[in-house]
């Protein structure tokens, strides 16, 4: 397979249309919080109830799985 197949013959590719001159533009973002605002996360507090949650909750369906099939058997 030819590579001008592939990557083109030279003649108007992207490549060519690059200004090797231009300058940079500088954009101001003022949405980006300040290092301030939104500090904290979650919290400890809600972590270790949504840990704690979900740890009850797996214990339940492990108890009513282990009861059920419990039940099946006798």
């Amino acid at each position: 397979m030819d590579l001008d197949a592939l990557f083109g013959d030279g003649k108007n590719s992207d490549v060519d249309t690059i200004d090797a001159d231009a300058e940079a533009q500088e954009f101001e973002n003022d949405e980006v919080p300040d290092e301030d605002e939104g500090v904290g996360g979650i919290g400890w507090k809600a972590l270790a109830l949504f840990v704690g949650g979900g740890l009850l909750v797996t214990a339940l369906a492990v108890a009513f799985t282990a009861w059920v099939i419990n039940a099946l058997v006798l």
